[in-house]
């Protein structure tokens, strides 16, 4: 549908559909395509004109979900410049180190990040521009704002309301209005994405035009709808700008498909019912941990405006199916013929590419193969595996990545003949719907007998009052290896709970995988996105051993 536009073309095609449209909304103001393309198109020739970016420069876009990231995402494209997106409270040092390493020209930073560090930042201050939360905002909500913002940055802030000596985006000034649109071949480095790669280490991952373009240009058949169905709607982008899910599915894929991207820069439930409440908001997209608390929020298990979900999609980590369960009871309690579905990807091929759909849909599974995407179940030489059997999950799709940023060798280890390998377990059924078990390098071996985490703590989450769950690897002195667990319950009881837990994994598990070690705590570690952060809990783990190893 896009193939052989830029990720702006894509854009301006949605635009000339529905000029008048809505693209973004954000609380409570309301973009439409016409105004959007007009802001583009001002700061991409203010960033020709005063910034000297061009075609093939790097440049860091370290934002919320604020309207600023779309533009920054567009006009950046549109002069043919690289889009790379970072954590918006990166600290100054690491986004030093990430400007050095990836010869970034210019830093599109947010201010409250600034504000932590602004002395720090005054040394960046000729390649640091700044982005407000207020620039969008009503008026009523500005004043708020402005009323309730921290006493300690405010201290810090010039009558301006804004940091002596730095530069701000929307004081960026050109006396061109347009620029041409720079040439793209369509798989042209676009934007660079950061992860923990197919094998676990930290990576930068380089996408082009097409990679977005391509996932993007199914967003109908996802949705099972058509244009005229989705007119004058929205999607709710809570996901992160930083993270290829946040960034294609809930920002790129509905404006280039003419309805809106309801920004919320900070999640919190009652800020997606009020966010539902003003907008008709047709999908989703999500981690479990976001679900979890929506569902257990009283005014969102009311919202009657529920009644025009039609999907929301959960990724990123492991969905229980009780909270598949407790979700789609809430949206048919709200006549919603809407679904919680389970989707798969990876930021090496932007996002979901394999999705559970209203079309293609098997309880448990993470989905079916979108069109134009080939799945296959590996072994240890990449040969396929029969229909059922465990493997490697390897995924062939126009939204694979274009490599790992200057890392020949890493891209050569996981890719080969247009093959991302995926270093994930699963298999694949007779009907062609892919079951996830585990990150490969996370299995457990106890005894010889290979164990998978996601497995007990998908059991453990079935356990009444328990709230989160994480499995990790502690040492045995007969078994090699054993499971320790961490768990967030209701209940002070821990006795009553520790034995409930046990029971349920002796009945269920294997008994290699039943947990040695319980450990109960108030609140479990999260990554950027919202999922329980194993590695943290295992390099704790690690740390205090050592540390009783050498007491001993």
């Amino acid at each position: 549908m896009f193939e052989n536009m830029s990720l702006y073309q894509a854009f301006t095609s949605a635009y000339k559909k529905v000029p008048n449209e809505t693209a973004i909304y954000y609380q409570g103001t309301r973009i439409s395509y016409t105004k959007l393309h007009s802001i583009i198109n001002k700061i991409a020739a203010a960033m020709e004109d005063n910034l000297n970016i061009k075609k093939g420069d790097m440049v860091i876009v370290a934002q919320p979900n604020i309207p600023h990231a779309i533009i920054l995402f567009y006009a950046l494209n549109k002069i043919g410049a690289i889009c790379n997106f970072v954590h918006p409270f990166t600290p100054y040092n690491q986004l030093k180190a990430i400007m050095d390493k990836t010869d970034a020209k210019i830093a599109f930073v947010f201010e409250q990040r600034v504000a932590k560090e602004v002395d720090k930042y005054k040394e960046l201050v000729d390649r640091v521009y700044v982005t407000r939360v207020e620039d969008f905002l009503p008026p009523f909500k500005k004043w708020i704002y402005h009323t309730f913002l921290n006493r300690k940055i405010r201290k810090k802030l010039a009558k301006s309301w804004k940091f002596k000596g730095f530069s701000y985006v929307n004081d960026l000034k050109s006396n061109r209005i347009y620029t041409s649109t720079v040439s793209y071949f369509k798989d042209d480095f676009a934007v660079l994405l950061h992860s923990g790669s197919t094998t676990g280490e930290p990576k930068s991952i380089c996408l082009s035009n097409w990679n977005f373009n391509f996932l993007a240009g199914h967003a109908y058949e996802y949705l099972c709808l058509t244009q005229e169905d989705v007119k004058g709607s929205g999607m709710l982008s809570v996901l992160p700008s930083f993270h290829g899910f946040g960034l294609l599915w809930t920002m790129h894929a509905p404006i280039v498909n003419c309805f809106a991207s309801v920004l919320i820069p900070k999640f919190s439930p009652k800020a997606v019912v009020d966010a539902c409440k003003d907008m008709k908001v047709i999908a989703m997209c999500g981690v479990p941990t976001m679900y979890e608390k929506l569902v257990n929020y009283k005014d969102f298990q009311n919202l009657k405006n529920l009644k025009w979900l039609k999907v929301a999609w959960c990724g990123g980590d492991a969905m229980p199916l009780s909270l598949e369960e407790r979700f789609n009871t809430i949206l048919k309690n709200n006549n919603s013929s809407g679904h919680l579905y389970e989707g798969y990807g990876l930021t090496e091929s932007i996002a979901a590419v394999i999705v559970n759909t209203p079309q293609h849909y098997c309880q448990d599974s993470i989905g079916f193969p979108g069109s134009g995407v080939e799945v296959k179940i590996v072994d240890e030489n990449r040969e396929t595996v029969k229909t059922g059997e465990l493997g490697e999950i390897a995924i062939k799709s126009p939204s694979n990545m274009i490599g790992y940023y200057k890392d020949e060798t890493a891209t050569k280890a996981c890719m080969e003949d247009g093959w991302l390998y995926t270093g994930d377990l699963g298999y694949m059924n007779k009907d062609g719907f892919v079951f996830y078990k585990q990150r490969m390098k996370r299995v457990i071996k106890i005894s010889g007998v290979a164990t998978f985490p996601s497995e007990v703590e998908k059991l453990i989450e079935t356990v009444p009052g328990v709230k989160e769950v994480s499995a990790i690897s502690i040492p045995d002195s007969a078994l090699q290896s054993a499971i320790k667990v961490f768990v967030v319950a209701k209940y002070v009881d821990e006795v009553g709970m520790r034995d409930l837990i046990l029971d349920t994994c002796r009945k269920y598990l294997i008994k290699w995988a039943v947990p040695k070690e319980i450990e109960f705590r108030n609140e479990l570690p999260h990554t950027m996105i919202g999922k329980v952060d194993f590695k943290v809990l295992q390099q704790e783990e690690d740390a205090k051993r050592k540390q009783q190893n050498e007491n001993n």
